[in-house]
């Protein structure tokens, strides 16, 4: 979706890929597409809300236990739980907390519970995790 009009939107009607789905997508090396497996795993669902060179918003959920590696993304960033938890570390955040990274490298793991949360990025993220 462009961000040169207003729109309204239903979380439930917008399709989600896995980082799978996405990654198969993509023209690259066996190898980049195996590494990028191994930071980000495969199944990590986004839902693409809005995604701009100013603006991104991504609707995103994670199974229990679920993790990534450490990985920056090339923008400033918030991250707002709504249901479960993400654990960073020793620090952990659950619905109604949230991370905010200035391009930092970060990583987490998905709660007990899993953990559903919206992502939100100053422009379009890029997938660095050689930091």
């Amino acid at each position: 979706m462009a961000d040169d009009a207003p729109f309204f939107y239903d979380i439930a009607e917008i399709p989600a890929a896995s980082i799978a789905q996405m990654v198969e997508g993509m023209e690259m090396p066996e190898a980049d597409r195996h590494r990028l497996y191994d930071v980000f795993g495969r199944d990590l669902m986004t839902k693409v809300i809005l995604q701009s060179p100013t603006l991104s918003v991504f609707h995103e959920e994670a199974q229990p236990g679920e993790r990534v590696k450490p990985h920056r993304h090339g923008t400033h960033q918030i991250t707002y739980v709504l249901r479960g938890s993400l654990h960073y570390g020793n620090r952990v955040t659950s619905a109604g907390m949230g991370y905010y990274s200035p391009d930092r490298p970060y990583a987490w793991t998905a709660g007990d519970d899993g953990a559903e949360w919206i992502e939100i990025h100053a422009g379009q993220p890029t997938l660095y995790a050689d930091d």
